[in-house]
């Protein structure tokens, strides 16, 4: 028997092909000697450390240019076509948050006026296509927006053409380390700590859930017991999150209050 399992692929995805951050805007960035507040380095070795920082994040930090592979859904992608969008043609949603920016700074007055045709939010057009062929993609979105630029030299999964990680990959790993979990739980003897997995000696306070034992369905109702001390108080808080969840029955929750056996709430 085993635990159920919640999968989230997906969460925070990243490249594993190394990327730049493409702007539409040219990066405006600065150099260490610029902004540093207080003297600089002293030394030969930390003048060459910091002039390389400098090198690193001038390379990182591209000019998004058509011809430029990026990075969409988990996909590579040409830039085509890159074009302002018109004043007039403006969504929605660019126009309230143009309103509100320009409000925000006639109230605060910080830095320059912004201007909506160099407004840093404003929407501009780009066209892509996947890479190696398909149709074209109109895509709306904020100047400032930082795009993810792939090398030409780049991996690809076999089996589904994502870009590595895949879904399958991380959906693979994501099922072996919760089975790994549910194997554990399923080798606690009844009545032991559904957390360390030791057992409760009398002389032990402990805590314990009422209904069916949430990470063990195959023992009796009310076998979900926890050592109630430091090690394990992360154990009951993760159970606690899910037995509350359960929305068990007040008549339950009052009996297990009554066993003594400590505050489940």
């Amino acid at each position: 028997m085993r635990i159920p399992i919640a999968v989230t692929p997906g969460l925070r995805w990243r490249s594993r092909t190394p990327t730049r951050s493409g702007h539409i805007d040219p990066p405006n960035w600065r150099p260490m000697s610029e902004v540093r507040i207080g003297n600089g380095p002293s030394t030969v070795e930390g003048r060459i450390q910091e002039a390389e920082y400098d090198r690193r994040r001038r390379e990182h930090n591209v000019h998004l240019q058509p011809g430029m592979l990026v990075v969409l859904n988990r996909a590579p992608y040409r830039v085509v076509e890159i074009r302002e969008r018109p004043d007039d043609l403006w969504p929605e949603r660019f126009e309230e948050l143009w309103t509100k920016a320009l409000a925000d700074w006639r109230r605060h007055g910080r830095g320059e006026e912004p201007q909506r045709a160099t407004w840093r939010d404003r929407p501009v057009n780009v066209v892509v296509a996947p890479d190696g062929g398909g149709p074209r993609e109109h895509r709306i979105g904020r100047a400032s927006y930082e795009w993810a630029v792939l090398p030409e030299h780049y991996a690809v999964c076999r089996s589904c053409g994502e870009l590595p990680p895949c879904r399958e990959e991380e959906l693979d790993r994501e099922v072996g380390a919760q089975l790994a979990v549910s194997e554990r739980l399923m080798a606690i003897p009844a009545g032991n700590c559904m957390g360390c997995g030791e057992g409760i000696s009398h002389r032990q306070k402990s805590e314990r859930f009422p209904g069916p034992n949430l990470w063990r369905p195959d023992l009796p109702e009310g076998t979900a017991r926890f050592h109630a001390r430091g090690e394990c108080a992360h154990w009951v808080d993760r159970y606690r999150e899910q037995w509350k969840a359960q929305k068990v029955p007040v008549a339950a929750e009052q009996a297990a209050l009554d066993l003594g056996e400590g505050e489940v709430l």
